[in-house]
């Protein structure tokens, strides 16, 4: 199984010629390259599914511009699959999920579970309110707020779990599961969002006790929607994780890491 990653949370997977894209961003960067944009978006439109883990704007913004009208099918729980709807998405592309569900597309098989997102705690807000960019552009902050608005969570972040070619692998929606859940552990390699808390490796260590996996890449580090989002500084997490004897890597922009 083939893994890439092109920043925020948007990734994607590929097996025997098989393209999954999971949560594809274009990224809100202040200054961006429009070229990238649109090879990145011609990029996405390879892939033959769509996984959507939350409908925060950040994991499905771009899905109507780059599926709308297409033939590819799109899978997400109820409050993203509205969103979409309301966006120009058709019924037919929709596919509503929920924890529970196992399906298979092409030759990768897919196990949804209950995921939760992180909370924001008072040193993330006040740290965003009071950064040089919000002071430089407090309209652009305010302008995200209010996209965000428009893009509802509501307690329906995923966990999945996909497998192929004899190997799994546990994609979090964000940083948080619940205690009560029975995820299954022990996953080849797991991918976690590494942004929204002030302390991100405080609250990914007990993920990491909790499901471990036998090594980890972080995404959801950069900084893709500024001033909302942050460069998070990963190399010193990564590097305890690895004295501790799992593998850990920042996932970098573009690379492949097979599984």
């Amino acid at each position: 199984m083939k893994i890439k990653w092109y920043g925020t949370a948007a990734v994607m997977l590929e097996s025997r010629g098989f393209r999954i894209a999971v949560d594809p961003f274009l990224g809100m960067p202040l200054k961006d390259s429009l070229l990238r944009r649109r090879l990145l978006a011609a990029h996405f439109r390879t892939a033959k599914a769509v996984l959507v883990t939350h409908g925060h704007f950040d994991h499905i913004l771009d899905i109507p511009r780059l599926y709308r009208g297409s033939d590819t099918p799109i899978y997400a729980t109820k409050t993203p699959c509205l969103t979409l709807y309301r966006q120009g998405v058709g019924k037919e592309q929709l596919h509503k999920i929920q924890p529970g569900d196992s399906f298979t597309i092409g030759g990768f098989t897919i196990r949804v579970y209950q995921g939760r997102h992180c909370r924001f705690d008072a040193g993330v807000i006040l740290s965003t309110a009071f950064k040089k960019d919000t002071i430089l552009n407090p309209k652009r902050l305010l302008d995200l707020l209010k996209i965000n608005r428009r893009y509802q969570e509501n307690g329906e972040t995923l966990i999945y779990e996909i497998e192929a070619e004899g190997k799994r692998l546990q994609l979090l929606g964000s940083m948080g599961i619940y205690l009560s859940v029975p995820y299954p552990t022990g996953a080849d390699a797991m991918i976690l969002p590494f942004q929204g808390t002030s302390c991100p490796a405080r609250t990914v260590a007990p993920i990491i006790g909790t499901l471990q996996p036998r090594s980890v890449y972080l995404d959801h580090y950069d900084d893709a929607f500024p001033p909302m989002s942050s460069q998070v500084r990963t190399i010193d997490f990564t590097a305890k994780l690895i004295r501790h004897g799992i593998p850990c890597e920042a996932m970098q922009y573009g690379k492949t890491y097979i599984i």
